[in-house]
């Protein structure tokens, strides 16, 4: 007896198909996206967290002073070097543990640095704050790449090098610059004709649940660019804080002075920051 004949797909079907399979994909893939940029905005929270707790035992152990932006070395100023911030502070004194890149223009470690925001960009192109090729970011936006670009910095005592994908809020720490930004901690320099050594202790930071202690972004000396806070998450709406008293939050962008259009100066003086109450980046706010 003659076998029958086994029927096939019609191109009308197998086209069906594809359009089926493109449909889920087109309606699977935003939500794959929203839950990775949910997991990454919880990861990069943790971390700010971590780093809260590192700042208070830092405080505990300073006789109660807040943890400083970093160390200037003054015969460096003249070249804008410093040799110390905020992150090799803390992993000289053993509050954390961060992978040190084998040089300043290897690659560094992402995944097990505590610094890291996974949302941050693995590019090292120059923001390095060390010898020999010390360059500052300057963004164009606050969703440039800068912005989510490491800070990178090598100890001078150590010679570890750091980096780091959150911003302090602190100034240069020259009296004229702590009179004028009012900045809640500041760079110390190590020595000088005229030093100054002023330091807040941590406690006597006043709204400490509204002061901004890290930010997503970069570097510090926001009065001198305010465009080095990052909107890096939330599809370039919303940025990651980490406040005085140890928690951190999530923020729209528009909640930072000069919001998501900011300019450099948009963090200059007090009064830039009379429509934006929500959060507080200097000790003279009401």
């Amino acid at each position: 007896m003659p076998r029958p004949r086994r029927r096939g797909f019609t191109l009308v079907e197998l086209l069906v198909v594809i359009g089926i399979i493109a449909l889920l994909i087109s309606i699977l893939l935003p939500a794959l996206s929203k839950a990775r940029e949910s997991a990454n905005v919880t990861k990069c929270l943790a971390q700010l967290r971590s780093l809260g707790q590192a700042q208070a035992i830092y405080a505990a152990n300073s006789n109660g002073y807040a943890l400083p932006g970093g160390f200037i070395f003054i015969p460096d100023q003249s070249s804008g070097l410093n040799r110390e911030n905020y992150a090799t502070i803390l992993v000289n004194a053993d509050l954390i543990n961060a992978p040190s890149p084998t040089s300043l223009t290897g690659d560094g470690a992402s995944d097990s640095n505590p610094f890291y925001c996974p949302s941050g960009v693995l590019d090292f192109r120059g923001i390095t704050y060390s010898p020999p090729n010390p360059q500052k970011p300057f963004p164009t936006s606050r969703s440039d790449y800068l912005t989510s670009s490491p800070w990178r910095t090598q100890s001078s005592t150590t010679g570890k090098i750091v980096d780091t994908w959150y911003g302090i809020n602190s100034d240069w720490g020259t009296a004229s610059q702590i009179k004028a930004n009012a900045a809640p901690t500041h760079f110390i320099p190590t020595s000088d004709t005229t030093p100054v050594y002023i330091l807040p202790k941590l406690g006597s930071i006043r709204y400490s649940s509204e002061m901004v202690f890290l930010f997503d972004g970069s570097f510090y000396n926001l009065n001198y660019d305010a465009r080095r806070v990052s909107a890096r998450h939330g599809g370039a709406k919303k940025t990651n804080l980490l406040f005085y008293d140890g928690h951190a939050a999530t923020h729209d962008i528009s909640d930072v002075a000069g919001g998501i259009n900011a300019g450099m100066t948009d963090m200059d003086a007090l009064a830039d920051f009379a429509n934006y109450p929500a959060l507080k980046w200097r000790t003279d706010q009401k």
